[in-house]
């Protein structure tokens, strides 16, 4: 009979989690802390909301001296978990498309995220162990959608970050995953769509539901804990088999 997995099976890892006052951010900093984590959460606020019992850093990912300062905590602490989660999107069709408003998308979704990992990746390689985890979308690798130039080639670049990680780490146990959630119940959806919206979004997924926080933090667990032993390089989509329908 296999053992069970222990309760708190991230017991003396320190995981770091960008992004992780709120919405997805937030639910994946909280399940590393009941699993046991140390936690290290970034937000925009000088003086963010955070899950009880994380250390808090102000991060913007778009100002070079804050990434900096922020990439330098990360040298210094050395965690055995990160979490690319904070991001932006802002949409504008091909009419309208601006350098700056793309550059700006790039530099928070992807060019501050490979700093981060870059900073973190040399102690992972020395103790050989690792998790790095890139929460990605829909728009970019698996669909296309109108006015989603920015965050698409974004996200998409983002997931081919981590498959550069997955190679670069594997022989040192340092194992690299991105997770694309698909429509997931969350304020940042309420304020984007009207109630009605929802139902009918809800409607096209096979399973007649919106995604939850709890289900996203889940998978986020697993690829980030001990039980995570071969899988790397891969982009999960967690969407209710919505994607498999178009």
């Amino acid at each position: 009979m296999a053992a069970l997995p222990p309760e708190k099976p991230l017991a003396g890892r320190l995981a770091v989690v960008t992004g992780g006052t709120r919405g997805i951010g937030r639910g994946i900093a909280e399940r590393f802390l009941r699993e046991g984590a140390r936690l290290i959460v970034t937000g925009t606020k000088p003086d963010g909301a955070r899950p009880q019992g994380a250390a808090y850093h102000h991060l913007k990912l778009e100002d070079d001296a804050s990434v900096e300062a922020f990439c330098a905590t990360i040298a210094r602490e050395t965690p055995d978990i990160v979490v690319n989660n904070a991001g932006v999107s802002t949409p504008q069709t091909w009419d309208v498309v601006d350098p700056a408003t793309f550059r700006r998308n790039h530099q928070i979704n992807l060019v501050a995220p490979m700093l981060i990992c870059r900073a973190a990746l040399p102690a992972m390689m020395r103790r050989r162990w690792g998790r790095f985890v890139g929460i990605t979308a829909l728009s970019g690798t698996f669909i296309g959608r109108k006015s989603r130039i920015a965050i698409a080639s974004a996200k998409a670049g983002l997931d081919a970050m981590h498959a550069t990680l997955a190679a670069e780490g594997a022989q040192h146990n340092v194992l690299a995953n991105c997770v694309a959630p698909g429509f997931t119940d969350t304020d940042v959806l309420k304020e984007l769509f009207k109630p009605e919206e929802i139902q009918a979004i809800a409607a096209k997924i096979p399973m007649k539901r919106l995604g939850t926080i709890e289900e996203i933090a889940s998978l986020v667990a697993f690829l980030s804990g001990p039980e995570n032993t071969y899988m790397t390089g891969r982009q999960i989509i967690i969407d209710g088999g919505y994607t498999r329908t178009l």
